[in-house]
């Protein structure tokens, strides 16, 4: 078990590989509580009100979650050629908007979670890493690091989002105008919002307020291609709406 003090350096390092654009060779091991302890540092110098999240399943089955910092987020079309990455992927995805608020160490049913959903938004996922051994960490380590979150991108959508049928909706991706991914149902747990309460009830037991205006994004319906600096991405869910970025 690794001290507070281990936390807080862990955290700094990682901070600083933020700031200065080089990644940081990390090799310990952390347990559960001390992953969101680093996290919440990292992100308090970061964002310290995140209202960008994201979420999925860890290899034991319990849901995630991990702030994803305003200066990382844009709307589509986005322009990300200032920014300079370690490692490079993108990822198709539905985000999701909350338009009332859930409080800090409470609990929250799931027909409260649904009725606060207002939209959900086509949304792409810059995949990156403050970690030099990037490859070869464990899951824990990633997220401690926000899971690999290097950017958002928030596309068009709409609010019906009950209406989706998870099981055929489409999606495609493209890159440079080629067509990289087309597929369809391919959501690893099938339905994203079967992810949404269980983050909602993590991140208020982690302490954090999720005000009005929330956005969360669910995990890859296209796995994680490469890309390049230069590289043109879109991202299409056929009936909901698209995104778009420039590395």
């Amino acid at each position: 078990m690794n001290t507070q003090k281990d936390s807080e350096n862990i955290s700094q390092q990682l901070l600083q590989a933020h700031q200065s654009g080089t990644p940081v060779r990390l090799d310990c091991e952390l347990s559960v509580q001390e992953t969101y302890t680093v996290q919440s540092l990292v992100g308090s110098e970061l964002d310290p009100k995140p209202m960008n999240w994201k979420t999925g399943l860890l290899s034991d089955g319990s849901v995630f979650c991990a702030p994803i910092a305003a200066s990382h987020c844009q709307s589509s079309p986005a322009d990300f050629s200032r920014r300079v990455f370690n490692a490079l992927h993108v990822e198709a995805e539905l985000a999701y908007r909350f338009h009332s608020g859930f409080d800090a160490n409470k609990t929250h049913k799931e027909e409260d979670v649904f009725a606060a959903i207002d939209r959900v938004a086509v949304a792409i996922e810059v995949l990156d890493s403050r970690l030099e051994n990037w490859q070869e960490a464990g899951e824990l380590l990633h997220l401690a690091d926000n899971q690999m979150n290097g950017g958002l991108v928030i596309g068009s959508g709409i609010e019906n989002w009950q209406g989706i049928e998870p099981g055929t909706q489409a999606i495609r991706l493209l890159i440079n105008d080629k067509l990289v991914v087309a597929d369809s149902g391919s959501h690893p747990q099938l339905d994203p919002t079967s992810l949404l309460t269980q983050f909602v009830n993590q991140a208020c037991q982690l302490g954090y307020t999720l005000p009005p205006g929330t956005w969360v994004t669910t995990g890859t319906w296209s796995d994680y291609p490469r890309a390049e600096p230069g590289d043109r991405v879109q991202v299409e869910f056929p009936g909901i709406g698209e995104a778009s970025l420039v590395f």
